[in-house]
C-alpha cells in the first residue's frame, strides 16, 4: 500500500522537482529527526569549550602493574609520583612477541608522558615501539643511569627516551618538558620492582 502511494506521488510530481534540491531537503529532514530522537534519550550532551576544562580520568595503575609483574620475566615498577601527576592510562602491548606494560600520566605542566616497560634489548625495543624511524640525538645522565634520547627528522614524531635499569628497559615518550621526562626516570630508578 505504501509503495503504491509513493509511486502515485512520484508520477504526479513533475520531473523538474526531482533534482538535488529534493535530496537536500530529505537529508535536512532526516538529520533533524535524528537529532531530536538522540536528544530525547538524554544520553548525549553538548559542552562547548576546551576538553582540558574537565577532570582527568584516573586509573588504578598499581593494580594493573601488579598483575603484569606476575605475567612477565623482567622487573616491573610502579613509581609513586608527586601531587599533580595523574595516572590516566594503563594497557599492555607486545614487543618482540613478549608482553610490555604501558602506563600514561598527565603531568603537572599539562603534558603527557607514556612509559613502556620491557625486557627486550634496546635495538628491538626501539624498532618495535612504533613504525617511526629515530636516531640517537643525545645522552643524559639521569639518576645515575644513561638516558638515550632518540629523535626523528619528522616533526610529528615524538622523541623516545631509552633507559636501561639493568633488570628492565624503559621507553618514555610523550609531549612534556624535558624536566618532566627526567623526573619520571628518577622515580622509576628509585622504585623497587613489584613482587612477582
Amino acid at each position: 500500500m505504501v509503495r503504491d502511494i509513493l509511486k502515485r506521488v512520484a508520477k504526479e510530481k513533475p520531473r523538474i522537482f526531482q533534482d538535488s534540491r529534493d535530496i537536500s531537503i530529505n537529508v535536512v529532514v532526516i538529520v533533524v529527526l535524528m537529532l531530536l530522537a538522540v536528544g530525547f534519550t538524554g544520553m548525549c550532551s553538548f559542552n562547548p569549550g576546551r576538553p582540558e576544562n574537565g577532570p582527568v580520568q584516573e586509573v588504578d595503575g598499581q593494580t594493573f602493574l601488579g598483575m603484569e609483574a606476575r605475567a612477565v620475566d623482567f622487573a616491573v615498577r610502579y613509581p609513586e609520583l608527586p601531587e599533580g601527576w595523574v595516572n590516566n592510562s594503563a594497557r599492555r602491548t607486545t614487543l618482540s612477541g613478549t608482553p610490555a606494560p604501558v602506563m600514561g600520566w598527565v603531568t603537572p605542566g599539562e603534558g603527557f608522558l607514556q612509559a613502556t616497560q620491557t625486557g627486550v634489548d634496546e635495538d628491538t625495543a626501539l624498532k618495535e615501539i612504533d613504525a617511526s624511524p629515530r636516531t640517537l640525538n643525545r645522552t643524559e645522565d639521569v639518576a645515575g643511569h644513561e638516558a638515550k634520547i632518540y629523535s626523528s627528522d619528522y616533526s610529528d614524531v615524538r622523541d623516545v627516551w631509552f633507559v636501561d635499569l639493568g633488570d628492565e628497559r624503559l621507553l618514555i615518550t610523550g609531549a612534556a618538558e624535558d624536566g618532566e621526562f627526567r623526573e619520571l626516570i628518577e622515580k622509576f630508578a628509585a622504585t623497587q620492582p613489584l613482587a612477582k
